[in-house]
């Protein structure tokens, strides 16, 4: 059974991911630095500058209470988005003078001092952030903390995956990762019509993957037991892909071999369009 979580703990793995970054940042050549990533314009540095970014600004904003953002007003969830977009794209072009080594002794230091911050928090308290790709307005600390392992488990595997290298799609890092990126399937599903009791279920297909299900209700669609049989809509999902389609990396369209779609196709076909990313 493997109903919507009451509680979804990172923090015991959450530093051997950070171990596993420093690690394969350790072990670049210097043009393994400038291979191109599938993130649009940014190479394995730049992904690389943003991941110390993101340490620095959560721990300025949360751990030290320093806000650059006081009475900063976006009328929408996208301006929001792209406000956040300029600021990562200023930081990379401004980190290009600083050396590697820097980099890699900064995002050790602040990745760790970022755990300590995480690991004082009550887990259940109201977070700074919601999670809103999982449509929520309000967010306890332990998504918000399992979000940030996504982001973290995401920009490192677009780092490997631009060495070709396989580690982080072994279970112990990619089951967590997609044990929480499947909480935005019934926001997913929100506004799509089906008679009430419809039942879809997602199995992500390998070593790491799993499987879900979700139920509509009278007004959401909610988490049901994954063992459920014959349901409305089934897909099946490689595992090679599902963090691509998930981070908007490729396309429903481009990652057609890597899925099946059985019973209502149309109902099934709405989870691959599930986004576990600002975007």
């Amino acid at each position: 059974m493997d109903f919507l979580p009451f509680m979804i703990d990172v923090l015991p793995i959450f530093p051997d991911l950070n171990e596993a970054l420093i690690d394969v940042l350790k072990s670049l050549k210097p043009q393994d630095w400038e291979r191109k990533t599938v993130c649009a314009n940014w190479t394995v540095k730049d992904i690389a500058v943003h991941l110390l970014d993101t340490n620095l600004r959560r721990l300025s904003i949360g751990r030290d209470g320093h806000s650059f953002l006081k009475n900063k007003q976006f009328a929408t969830y996208e301006e929001m988005v792209d406000f956040l977009n300029g600021l990562n794209a200023d930081w990379v072009k401004a980190m290009k003078r600083v050396s590697t080594p820097i980099l890699i002794e900064m995002i050790e230091k602040y990745q760790e001092e970022l755990l300590d911050y995480f690991a004082d928090l009550d887990p259940f308290e109201m977070a700074i952030f919601p999670v809103r790709w999982a449509g929520k307005e309000h967010s306890e600390n332990w998504f918000d903390i399992a979000r940030e392992y996504t982001e973290r488990w995401l920009h490192q595997q677009q780092i490997r995956q631009a060495l070709n290298n396989q580690d982080l799609l072994h279970a112990k890092f990619y089951f967590p990762y997609l044990k929480i990126a499947i909480q935005a399937l019934p926001y997913t599903y929100l506004k799509v019509k089906a008679p009430l009791g419809s039942i879809v279920k997602v199995e992500i297909v390998g070593e790491a993957g799993g499987a879900w299900a979700i139920m509509k209700g009278k007004n959401f669609w909610n988490f049901i037991d994954s063992e459920v049989e014959e349901p409305n809509a089934l897909i099946y999902i490689d595992q090679q892909i599902a963090w691509l389609l998930f981070s908007k990396g490729i396309s429903p369209l481009d990652a057609g071999q890597y899925y099946q779609l059985h019973g209502d196709t149309e109902l099934a076909s709405h989870a691959l369009k599930m986004i576990a990313v600002m975007t």
